[in-house]
């Protein structure tokens, strides 16, 4: 950027000269924009807000498969427990290669969410 302005000053016209003064003054004002927003609207707070949220989104996306098994389990034994027939998509959640379905339904088979005998 800074390179291409230079090059308007060396052209020695006058519509170059200020072309140039033009686009330096808009990169001045750019930069004084900016540090009038990261000093007094708050900028730096909003940038750590803004990187927090990505930070956030980033580790939901990495731990989403786990939490997608874990659920589809439990809406099955839900399924089970309420005595609705399982469709094709079910099936497939219980027959899971991880075996989590299994390993829930074995401990919630033992220990029954409804058992009032405790």
């Amino acid at each position: 950027l800074l390179l291409g302005l230079s090059s308007l000053f060396m052209q020695k016209t006058v519509g170059f000269t200020v072309l140039g003064s033009f686009l330096v003054i808009g990169v001045v004002l750019g930069i004084a924009r900016f540090i009038w927003w990261w000093k007094k609207q708050e900028g730096l707070q909003k940038c750590l807000a803004c990187l927090d949220r990505r930070t956030d989104m980033n580790n939901t996306m990495k731990t989403l498969p786990e939490d997608m098994q874990f659920l589809k389990s439990k809406v099955s034994l839900l399924a089970e427990h309420t005595g609705l027939p399982e469709d094709e998509e079910a099936g497939d959640a219980q027959k899971g290669s991880d075996g989590t379905a299994e390993e829930v339904a074995a401990e919630n088979e033992e220990n029954p969410v409804g058992d009032k005998n405790e």
